[in-house]
C-alpha cells in the first residue's frame, strides 16, 4: 500500500480528497494539507511515497512546491489536481505521474493508483540492485557470502551459518519453525530459544552488512526472500526450472549455467541435510554437461566439446561415461593420438591409484593407439 500526501487549500475539496484516496485499497493518507508551507515541513517526517497537489495554492503554489519535494526525494510521485486544464504541461515539466481535473471520481483516483504501483514497482526493484550491487552468494565448491563492498560476511556462530545455508535451499517457502528446531535442535528443551536467537543473529548479519535479504515471520514459519542478489544456487535452480535441452535459443544461459558449478554443494561443510540436493545438482551438472557436449559435437564445434569434457573432469575425474566421451572424440579426430593416449595413461592411472581397479571393457577400446 502506498503512503499518500494530499495538499489542497480548500477545505471542502480537501475533505473530499481524504475520502476518494482512502477509499482505494492501495493508497493510505499519511497526511492532509491546506498549507502548503506546512506540508513542506512534515513531508521529510511523514515519507509518503506520493502527493497529490493542487495547482493553485495561496503562499506557494503546486509547482513550486512540488520542485521542493523532488529536491527532497527525487522518487517522490506527484499527482497535480485543478480545475484549469491549461496547467497540465507544466505539470509534466516537473515529472508529474498524472494530472487530475477538478471534480476527481473514484474512477480517476483507481486509474492513477494503477500507474502508481506500476512507477513504484519499478522504483522498489531498481532500488535493491542498487544496495545489492557487489553482494553475491557462492554455494558452488565453497559457501561464501561476501556484502556490498564485496567483503566476507563473518558469522556469530556456525549454527548461524548453517540456518542461512538452510533457508538458501527454500527461496520463497514458508519453512516451518518446528521442523526447523527438530532438524537443529533435536528434543532440545531450549530449542524455541535457540531458534529465536539464531533468527536474530543471521538478520543483524544482513543489517549490518546492508544486505536486503528478508527473513520474515509467517504464521508458524519463516519466509526468506533473496530480493536481487547474485546467488549461484538460485540461478542454477532457476536453469533447470525452464530448460530441458540445449539448444541456440538457450545456449548462452546454458553455458553461463554451466561455469556456475565450481564443486560440490557448500563443499568442506558436511551439512546432513544437504546430501540429497548435492547429489541431485551434480546430476543435474552431469546432465547438462552432456547436452552441451551433444550440441558442439552435432555443431562440429569440437574444440568446445572437448574443453567441455575437461572441465567436467577436473571436479569428476573418475567418471568413467566422461571419459569415454573424451576418448571417442579423441579417436574421431585426426592427428588426435597422443591426446588420446595421454589421457587414457592417466585415466587409468587414476583407477589404479583410487580405486584399486582395472579399466572397463569399455574403455579398454581405447587402449590401441595404433
Amino acid at each position: 500500500m502506498l503512503k499518500v500526501m494530499i495538499v489542497e487549500d480548500e477545505q471542502p475539496t480537501l475533505e473530499m480528497m481524504n475520502m476518494l484516496v482512502d477509499q482505494n485499497k492501495h493508497l493510505s493518507v499519511v497526511g492532509s494539507f491546506s498549507n502548503p508551507i506546512e506540508a513542506l515541513d512534515q513531508f521529510p517526517l511523514l515519507q509518503p511515497d506520493v502527493v497529490f497537489l493542487d495547482v493553485e495554492m495561496p503562499d506557494m503554489t503546486g509547482m513550486r512546491l512540488a520542485e521542493k519535494l523532488i529536491q527532497t526525494n527525487e522518487n517522490i510521485q506527484i499527482v497535480f489536481t485543478t480545475a484549469f486544464e491549461q496547467y497540465a504541461v507544466d505539470a509534466f515539466k516537473v515529472n508529474a505521474v498524472d494530472y487530475l481535473v477538478k471534480f476527481v471520481t473514484p474512477e480517476d483516483i483507481e486509474r492513477v493508483s494503477a500507474r502508481l504501483i506500476k512507477n513504484h514497482e519499478q522504483l522498489t526493484k531498481i532500488k535493491s540492485l542498487e544496495e545489492s550491487k557487489g553482494a553475491s552468494i557462492r554455494c558452488f565448491g565453497t559457501f561464501e557470502i561476501r556484502g556490498t563492498d564485496g567483503s566476507v560476511i563473518k558469522w556469530p556462530t556456525r549454527k548461524t551459518e548453517e540456518l542461512f545455508a538452510y533457508f538458501l535451499l527454500h527461496v520463497n517457502q514458508v519453512i516451518s519453525k518446528w521442523r526447523l528446531m527438530e532438524l537443529f535442535w533435536p528434543n532440545h528443551k531450549h530449542a524455541t530459544t535457540n531458534l529465536h536467537t539464531t533468527i536474530s543473529r543471521m538478520k543483524k548479519v544482513l543489517r549490518d552488512n546492508q544486505l536486503p535479504i528478508q527473513v520474515e515471520k509467517v504464521n508458524e514459519g519463516y519466509l526468506f526472500d533473496l530480493q536481487n542478489i547474485e546467488c549461484d544456487l538460485e540461478a542454477f535452480k532457476n536453469y533447470f526450472s525452464t530448460n530441458k535441452k540445449v539448444a541456440k535459443e538457450n545456449l548462452a544461459e546454458s553455458e553461463k549455467t554451466f561455469r556456475l558449478y565450481k564443486g560440490s554443494l557448500f563443499e568442506l561443510k558436511d551439512y546432513i541435510w544437504s546430501i540429497g540436493l548435492e547429489r541431485e545438482l551434480a546430476e543435474r551438472y552431469t546432465y547438462l554437461t552432456e547436452q552441451l557436449v551433444n550440441y558442439y559435437v552435432e555443431k562440429k564445434m569440437l574444440e568446445h566439446a572437448e574443453e567441455t569434457m575437461k572441465l567436467y573432469l577436473t571436479m569428476y575425474p573418475l567418471h568413467e561415461e566422461m571419459n569415454v566421451k573424451l576418448f571417442k572424440l579423441y579417436a574421431s579426430r585426426c592427428g588426435y593420438k597422443e591426446q588420446l593416449k595421454d589421457h587414457y595413461t592417466k585415466y587409468v592411472k587414476l583407477l589404479k591409484e583410487e580405486l584399486d581397479v582395472e579399466p572397463s571393457d569399455e574403455v579398454k577400446k581405447y587402449a590401441s593407439f595404433e
